[in-house]
């Protein structure tokens, strides 16, 4: 199933749910030329699209799919997947 991309009003309650998440996970995102990245001490890792959206959408679907049985992607499923999947199930 594609990911749909999440809105700009839901960047920040993305990230607030992915800081409060208790996992134990560091993340830092920066944007270098034009794109978005996650890094850490060895190597970065691009982020999938150049807005903020895409980018933030990518982290969480990637830290969603990597502990699938953390509250966060509970919380991610039940929030944007859902909404996704229901939406091409009706048409």
């Amino acid at each position: 199933m594609a990911q749909r991309i999440i809105d700009r009003s839901y960047v920040g309650e993305v990230l607030q749910h992915i800081y409060t998440s208790e996992l134990n996970i560091k993340v830092t995102l920066f944007s270098e030329k034009g794109y978005f990245y996650i890094a850490n001490e060895d190597h970065k890792l691009p982020l999938h699209g150049t807005t903020i959206e895409e980018a933030v959408t990518d982290l969480a679907f990637r830290i969603a799919k990597e502990f699938p049985s953390s509250g966060f992607a509970h919380w991610w499923s039940l929030n944007f997947q859902a909404q996704d999947f229901n939406k091409k199930r009706n048409n």
